[in-house]
């Protein structure tokens, strides 16, 4: 158990950087915002292509680094109720299935992420604002690759509960060393 706990805390600092990196751009997007909206009412003109840009740049960039964090910290709707109601015994065998169907849609969600991803680096997809084609293909990348550590949280979470007796839904503990393994 001591291995996996030290596995996931180099991937839960993975985690961390993307929700960082979020942050930054969602401090990035207001601020954006806020120059573009005192712009266009106190000198009677806007940043030139300025939805655009927060739409397909600055908004994918909040929203996917930090989707792992998001997911593996609990504020996502889970199972929780339903599960604590059903006989201990059947408690595991629900949640260990309901993992490999999350794990199952998640990795039917990098697959298709991906193909979209390399159809739109092929196709070189952009989009037009203020008189120029920006490129866009390379945040479609970043769909996939937050898909992934989605996977790589459920994995944790599928070895953690072959490894413990009471099954959980989450893989942040209290305190880890304590747990028993078995």
């Amino acid at each position: 158990m001591d291995t996996l706990w030290k596995s996931y805390r180099i991937f839960n600092y993975i985690k961390l950087t993307g929700i960082w990196i979020s942050g930054i751009f969602l401090l990035v997007m207001m601020g954006f915002i806020v120059y573009d909206v005192a712009a266009r009412n106190l000198f009677a003109g806007s940043i030139n292509g300025g939805f655009e840009i927060v739409q397909n740049y600055l908004m994918p960039l909040v929203v996917f680094p930090g989707l792992a964090y998001a997911y593996s910290s609990g504020v996502l709707p889970k199972m929780d109720l339903i599960i604590e109601r059903i006989p201990v015994n059947a408690q595991r065998t629900l949640v260990i299935v309901l993992i490999l169907i999350e794990l199952f849609v998640l990795v039917l969600l990098v697959e298709f992420t991906w193909e979209f991803a390399m159809n739109g680096l092929e196709r070189q997809e952009g989009f037009p604002a203020a008189g120029r084609l920006y490129p866009l293909y390379p945040l479609f990348f970043l769909i996939p690759v937050s898909f992934a550590l989605i996977v790589i949280e459920n994995l944790f979470l599928l070895i953690r509960n072959f490894r413990i007796k009471e099954p959980t839904l989450i893989m942040i503990a209290d305190n880890p060393e304590t747990e028993d393994p078995t």
